[in-house]
């Protein structure tokens, strides 16, 4: 993987990251985290899309 994909990828990563970690700490609910999620950049990357992005926030905030 050139590292400039791998740049994007690792950033787009962090950003979904951190809107996970703000909804855990329940700072934001569930359809600002997914709506959030689905508008940044570069999602495609991380394969998350709008067909799949509630099992991605249900599988990651399943141990609260």
């Amino acid at each position: 993987m050139s590292k400039v994909k791998q740049y994007y990828t690792d950033d787009a990563e962090k950003n979904v990251d951190n809107i996970i970690s703000k909804l855990k700490q329940k700072t934001i609910d569930y359809a600002t985290a997914k709506n959030d999620i689905l508008s940044l950049d570069n999602l495609n990357l991380l394969n998350i899309d709008a067909e799949n992005i509630d099992e991605v926030l249900e599988y990651e905030t399943q141990g609260i």
